[in-house]
C-alpha cells in the first residue's frame, strides 16, 4: 500500500511547475554532497547530514548523530545548519531527525524613496525541519515537514514545504536508488503583495562501488520534470551567418539531456578515508565565462572518520578565481 502511494505521489509531481523562490534551499550545505556535484539522494551511510537531501536516507545507524554544516558563502553571507537524530531503542518505530537551517546574507544600508540613508538592516532565510524515515526490508520510505521563512528588513514570507523520498539498498552489491520529490508546499504569508514561489524539484539517483575496485560511483538527475531548463540568452550565447550577421545559437537536444546529470565518485583510499570528486553539467554550462576555461562544474572534497567524528570539506569553482568552500562535522554521540 504504501509503494502505491508513494508511486501515485511521484505522478502528481509532474504536474508541479518549476518555482524560484526560496532558492537557498537549493543550495548544498554538505560537503560531502558538495563535494560529489551538489545533488545526491542515493548515498546511503552513517552520515545525518545526509538527511537533508533525501529523507529516505534517515538510517538507524545514525540515530544519536548531531551534523554540523558550514559554508562562508558569497558576498559575505553565511549559510549554516544543524541537525540531530535521537537515539530511540525501537527501531520499528522508525527513525526521526530534527534540522535547522540558515543563512545570513548581512547587513544592509537602507535609504528612502530620494536616496537618503536611513536605518541598517539586516537579511535571513530559515527552515526548521522534522523528518521520519521507516524501513521494509530493503526499501525505505521517508517524508520530511519544513517550516521555511525568509525575513528582509521589515518583511517576511512564511511557507509549509515538505519532501518525500524512498530509496532502495540492494541486500548483496554495494548498490543502492534514492528518488525525492523536494519542497511541496503552501505559502502562510507573503511578503506583501508579492506571492512567493516554491523550488520544487524531482530528483533520482543510483550509487555503485563495483566489488573489487576502491571506487564508488554516483549518477544524479535533477529536475526531472522540466526537459528544456537552459538559459539562452541571444544576447550572449550567438554565432554569425555568411553575411556577419548575429544568429541566435541553438542549444542542442544532447547538450539539455547532459543537464540533468550530475556525477559524482568517491575514492576509497582507507575505509574511513575518502576523497571526493564530482561534476555537474548544468553548473558548467551556466558558470563557465566564454571563452576561457576553468574549472566550473566540478567539485572537489574530502570525507575522514576518526572513532566517533567524521570531518568533510569540499570546494566548489564557480567562476574563474572564485570558488565555494563547504564544511560539515558529525558527532556519535553514543557508539552503536
Amino acid at each position: 500500500m504504501m509503494a502505491r502511494f508513494f508511486l501515485l505521489f511521484l505522478l502528481f509531481c509532474f504536474e508541479v511547475k518549476a518555482q524560484n523562490s526560496f532558492s537557498f534551499l537549493n543550495i548544498t550545505n554538505n560537503a560531502r554532497v558538495n563535494g560529489l556535484g551538489g545533488i545526491n539522494v542515493s548515498l546511503t551511510d552513517k552520515d545525518i547530514n545526509l538527511v537533508l537531501s533525501n529523507p529516505a536516507l534517515l538510517d538507524s545507524a545514525q540515530s544519536g548523530q548531531i551534523g554540523l554544516n558550514f559554508s562562508p558563502y558569497f558576498a559575505g553571507s553565511n549559510f549554516i545548519s544543524l541537525n540531530y537524530s535521537p537515539n530511540f531503542k525501537h527501531e520499528t518505530a522508525g527513525n526521526w531527525a530534527f534540522s535547522l537551517q540558515n543563512i545570513n546574507y548581512g547587513t544592509f544600508q537602507g535609504t528612502d524613496a530620494a536616496g537618503n540613508l536611513t536605518n541598517d538592516f539586516s537579511a535571513n532565510d530559515f527552515s526548521l525541519g522534522a523528518f521520519y524515515s521507516r524501513k521494509i526490508n530493503n526499501i525505505s520510505c521517508g517524508v520530511s515537514a519544513k517550516l521555511v521563512g525568509s525575513v528582509l528588513e521589515s518583511y517576511s514570507s512564511v511557507v509549509i514545504l515538505t519532501d518525500w523520498g524512498g530509496t532502495f539498498k540492494h541486500p548483496v552489491h554495494d548498490l543502492s536508488i534514492g528518488v525525492v520529490a523536494k519542497n511541496i508546499g503552501f505559502v502562510l504569508k507573503s511578503y506583501a503583495n508579492i506571492r512567493p514561489e516554491i523550488p520544487f524539484d524531482l530528483q533520482a539517483g543510483v550509487t555503485f562501488k563495483p566489488r573489487y575496485m576502491p571506487v564508488r560511483f554516483s549518477l544524479t538527475a535533477h529536475r526531472l520534470y522540466q526537459f528544456d531548463m537552459a538559459y539562452n540568452d541571444p544576447n550572449f550565447n550567438f554565432t554569425f551567418d555568411a553575411q556577419g550577421n548575429k544568429i541566435p545559437r541553438k542549444i542542442s537536444t544532447i547538450d539539455k539531456v547532459f543537464r540533468h546529470f550530475v556525477v559524482g565518485t568517491e575514492l576509497i583510499l582507507h575505509r574511513n578515508f575518502n576523497l571526493l570528486v564530482g561534476y555537474n553539467f548544468l553548473r558548467r554550462k551556466e558558470l563557465l565565462i566564454s571563452d576561457l576555461g576553468g574549472a566550473s562544474g566540478f567539485s572537489f572534497g574530502a570525507n575522514i572518520r576518526i572513532k566517533q567524528f567524521g570531518f568533510s570539506t569540499a570546494i566548489t569553482p564557480a567562476v574563474t578565481a572564485r570558488s565555494f568552500a563547504t564544511f560539515s562535522l558529525i558527532w556519535q554521540i553514543k557508539n552503536k
